[in-house]
């Protein structure tokens, strides 16, 4: 039930995997995140996985969109929004689609690593 022409899926990954080092303060690194985002709640819905049993932990999220673009706004104030390198989802390619599904899913083992913890935003 996903319209691909009034919203657009991206994927997340942390640009500074190596500094996640301990998992509480990874954890807090994406619950901060998350309440910064709190601008975009009527624009956006997140899903942020923080990945992996020994560190450094990695950290990934999957976000859908109003429109097909990232909104300017969310970019503008959310200052966390440079910390990421942003992909748009091709739903079209099924190994994309298949990570979209194992993300709201919370499949465990994702990408061949256990999750340490999943975030979802609503």
């Amino acid at each position: 039930m996903y319209d691909p022409e009034g919203y657009s899926l991206w994927f997340c990954d942390y640009k500074y995997q190596d500094e996640n080092t301990v998992s509480f303060v990874t954890l807090n690194k994406v619950g901060g995140f998350l309440q910064r985002m709190d601008l975009a709640r009527k624009y956006a819905f997140g899903k942020m996985l923080v990945i992996g049993s020994a560190a450094p932990f990695k950290v990934k999220g999957l976000w859908l969109f109003r429109g097909q673009e990232i909104p300017k706004f969310v970019i503008d104030e959310c200052y966390d929004m440079e910390l990421y390198e942003w992909t748009k989802v091709d739903i079209s390619d099924e190994a994309q689609k298949e990570r979209v599904s194992q993300m709201i899913e919370d499949f465990e083992p994702f990408e061949g690593e256990a999750l340490l913890d999943a975030k979802c935003f609503k």
